[in-house]
């Protein structure tokens, strides 16, 4: 039974089921607990949380009455799932117009051309360097050497800084990653990707190192599997699966032999392939104990997985990628997920947007050249109000072309926009 309470009627003994706010309101890594003493009570008192739930199940009862378990659910559907239905279920013509003002405005005007090209150049030295760092720490693991996290703090802090002046720059630099390069720069894209997830939700800059250092090493545990098992370029058999399942507890046994390792980084490590629905591993977990770093680090450390080319699969692009993670129920936690989403500022194929020179055009793919940039495809003139014959425009190439807005088709006289998007998407584009 779940009982909602005021924080001031919290007992050592309760079961910490949830806390109001955000995961970052309370002083705790974890959401769910159980009370141990008046330390922890005077922790939360002292924090922005003003009201918890609690499981009475798995703790001490409270003995005045709350709000039962139907009235919570009921409470949080209606926080909850207008959120998911905005960004998961909308089809891409009803996005927002706040959603290129949140978006799209960081990824196209917020540096010149010479402050990339600068922050390109910077982004490359930090790739190297950490790839560098991330091999030689590998190689220490494998020789039995305990990791040393003030060795890493540096790197985390470039990358951290990279992240915040532009997150695709970086981002789109570690996502090109040979085969032989992957296990190392893998770790290196969870970093960053953790970094620009956690800062969408709003978590403290204090926080940040952390976070980053878990991405950094949540795959420490693969310096102990064999070559042969870990470059296999055709599909393993079970017995070689087994030894795969087994790399997130021996990294928390190498971590948990290092000094100066947070609990973030070891639940990270050990838990970033649990899923939500308890089918994942080692410890077939449900929602209820994984933590929201967890929670986090699994949608990172998927995403990078499966647009990098690997020995036994090609890359899927990132919206391919993101549209493959939707349809996997159960598997991530969907509130941070839409974060995930929004986080990268990708625009899904199908959106209608405006260009600078008064046309309209339809997205149909990611510019290889920076993947949260659009290809689109002009199709109307705003100046005539007609179609024209369009072409395929690379905005992350043709820098004279911009992207104004995205928009809503119903406001363009385009009611049926999935007909119509699939006629513009079908037809050849101008020479």
């Amino acid at each position: 039974m779940l009982r909602k309470i005021q924080a001031s009627q919290l007992e050592p003994g309760m079961f910490i089921h949830s806390m109001e706010g955000s995961w970052f309101d309370h002083p705790f890594w974890r959401s769910r607990f159980l009370l141990n003493d008046e330390s922890q009570i005077e922790q939360i008192l002292s924090s922005d949380v003003t009201r918890v739930t609690i499981d009475e199940s798995r703790g001490k009862k409270l003995s005045a009455s709350s709000k039962p378990l139907a009235v919570l659910a009921a409470e949080e559907a209606k926080v909850y799932t207008p959120k998911l239905a905005k960004v998961l279920k909308q089809s891409a013509q009803e996005r927002p117009r706040s959603y290129l003002r949140e978006v799209a405005e960081p990824v196209f005007n917020r540096l010149t051309p010479r402050e990339r090209a600068a922050e390109v150049r910077k982004a490359s030295g930090t790739i190297k360097r950490s790839r560098a760092a991330v091999m030689a720490m590998f190689e220490d693991a494998r020789h039995g050497k305990a990791v040393k996290p003030r060795k890493l703090a540096p790197l985390v802090k470039q990358i951290s800084r990279s992240v915040n002046i532009d997150p695709t720059i970086i981002l789109n630099i570690a996502r090109i990653k040979t085969k032989d390069e992957y296990t190392y720069l893998h770790s290196v894209s969870v970093c960053a990707l953790m970094i620009n997830l956690a800062r969408k939700m709003g978590f403290p800059e204090r926080q940040m190192h952390d976070i980053g250092l878990a991405g950094l090493l949540h795959d420490i545990g693969k310096t102990c599997i064999p070559d042969s098992i870990l470059s296999k370029p055709g599909k393993l058999d079970a017995s070689e699966w087994d030894v795969i399942r087994n790399h997130p507890q021996r990294g928390h046994e190498i971590l948990t032999e290092s000094e100066g390792i947070s609990d973030v980084v070891l639940e990270v490590c050990l838990r970033h392939h649990e899923k939500m629905d308890g089918t994942g591993y080692p410890g077939k977990l449900f929602a209820d104990n994984l933590s929201i770093f967890t929670r986090m680090a699994s949608i990172c450390d998927v995403y990078d997985a499966i647009t990098s080319q690997r020995p036994y699969n090609a890359p899927l692009s990132a919206s391919e990628a993101l549209a493959e993670m939707m349809s996997w129920s159960g598997h991530f936690d969907q509130l941070i997920f839409c974060d995930f989403v929004d986080s990268l500022g990708i625009l899904p194929v199908g959106t209608l947007v405006r260009l600078n020179q008064d046309e309209l055009a339809i997205v149909i793919g990611e510019s290889p050249s920076n993947y949260s940039v659009p290809i689109v495809r002009s199709f109307h003139s705003l100046e005539t109000d007609l179609p024209i014959s369009g072409k395929d425009i690379d905005l992350g190439r043709e820098r004279s072309r911009k992207l104004v807005a995205v928009e809503d088709p119903a406001d363009w006289g385009f009611p049926d926009w999935s007909g119509t998007s699939a006629l513009v998407l079908s037809k050849s584009p101008a020479g």
